[in-house]
């Protein structure tokens, strides 16, 4: 019993020398990468956070655009429909079946009124094709850099479009830029026109370009600006095709 006693001591010290021994060779029988493969997990988790935290900023901006755009509709859309007006098939013999109304003196017999013009002014020429309910005698002329913009038009739900008659009175052919400025201020280019020397109906030119949404019931404001910039222009029976017809 004293001599086992005695061993204990010795036992314990050989214990851990065998342990210290080991050690290295335990380490050295990890599968290669062992520690990469640490590394790889705190990396990809890291990664996953930061995924996190950019969903949470992309929903935020999304809110707050989401937000931008109710209040930017709010500026032009008003929740009473357009006044009634007269409808016509007017370019029913261009392929065109689609209901038109005259734009708020489109037909420039009453001096442009309403109209605001920066270097343009009627001149007395008018679109040889019977669109309304007589021949006109005046149109809009527009040399280069003259602008003229229509007074506020009503249109309703859909992508309203707009066909005018223009031709070139210059000898270098005319170039007038199209735009359509909305209730809020906001403009939206919406095509450019180079008109020939005889008088022609243009091609359709978009109002709304997803500009805004308007419901059943509701109507907006928009205004056609006409910006000529090189040649002469005249246009004339600027219409409207306002309502969602389908």
């Amino acid at each position: 019993m004293q001599s086992l006693k005695r061993s204990r001591p010795g036992l314990a010290l050989a214990t851990c020398l065998a342990l210290l021994i080991a050690a290295p060779a335990a380490f050295a029988d990890r599968p290669e990468g062992a520690g990469d493969a640490g590394r790889q997990m705190k990396t990809e988790r890291h990664a996953e956070n930061a995924e996190r935290e950019q969903a949470r900023s992309e929903e935020k901006t999304s809110e707050a655009g989401t937000e931008k755009e109710r209040a930017d509709r709010e500026d032009v859309v008003t929740k009473t429909p357009c006044e009634a007006r007269t409808f016509a098939r007017v370019f029913k013999p261009w392929n065109d079946r689609r209901l038109y109304t005259l734009a708020p003196g489109g037909d420039f017999e009453t001096a442009a009124e309403g109209w605001s013009l920066d270097g343009a002014s009627v001149a007395a020429d008018s679109s040889p094709f019977l669109l309304g309910p007589a021949l006109g005698a005046s149109s809009l002329e527009l040399p280069a850099g003259a602008t003229a913009l229509s007074p506020p038009i009503c249109v309703e739900r859909g992508y309203p479009s707009f066909r005018l008659v223009a031709r070139t009175v210059s000898s270098d052919r005319a170039i007038v830029k199209v735009s359509v400025v909305y209730a809020d201020g906001s403009v939206k280019k919406t095509g450019r026109l180079k008109p020939a020397a005889d008088w022609a109906v243009t091609r359709k030119l978009s109002l709304a370009q997803g500009r805004f949404r308007v419901r059943r019931g509701e109507s907006a404001l928009v205004q056609l600006r006409f910006a000529v910039t090189a040649g002469t222009a005249r246009l004339d029976d600027v219409y409207v095709d306002p309502r969602f017809w389908r």
